[in-house]
């Protein structure tokens, strides 16, 4: 029969509190570390926003047809916009918008008429943007279409 000191008793006993200590301290820092990246990792709302600009061809002097709608159920406000450009560079112009709509489940709609005046590309874009409120202030892209190209001979 062994017989054990009693310091090298307690030493067995530390390392077995220290080993559990160990475990508990890796797993609550696991937890935490779980919830920290829950708390910065941003929900993604749901939404959609679309285009359409018809015919594909038309010479100048016609009109091109286009008509788009944007909803999000992360914004309170929205305004749907279709943009157009001349080419496939340069700066977008804003041909129409729709009136601001609460995003309750009601989409926000635009309907135009734009007259190609240039031989070339004409490009159209939608454009969802979020709003402070019904009477508008501060608008903020929450999301854009894919580009539409008409040619135009």
């Amino acid at each position: 029969m062994t017989h054990q000191t009693k310091e090298a008793r307690n030493a067995r006993a530390t390392r077995g509190n220290l080993g559990r200590r160990g475990a508990r301290l890796a797993a609550v820092g696991a937890m935490a570390t779980a919830a920290a990246v829950l708390v910065v990792t941003p929900a993604f709302a749901k939404g959609s926003a679309d285009l359409t600009a018809s015919p594909k061809a038309v010479k100048v002097g016609q009109s091109v047809h286009v008509k788009g709608y944007g909803e999000s159920d992360g914004l309170w406000y929205g305004q749907f916009c279709a943009q157009q450009r001349v080419g496939t560079k340069g700066a977008w112009h804003t041909v129409k918008c729709s009136h601001i709509v609460a995003m309750d489940g009601t989409e926000a709609k635009v309907d135009a008429a734009v007259k190609a005046t240039h031989k070339g590309a004409l490009q159209f874009r939608g454009v969802l943007y979020g709003v402070d409120g019904p009477r508008g202030g501060h608008p903020y892209v929450d999301r854009t279409t894919d580009v539409k190209t008409v040619r135009v001979s």
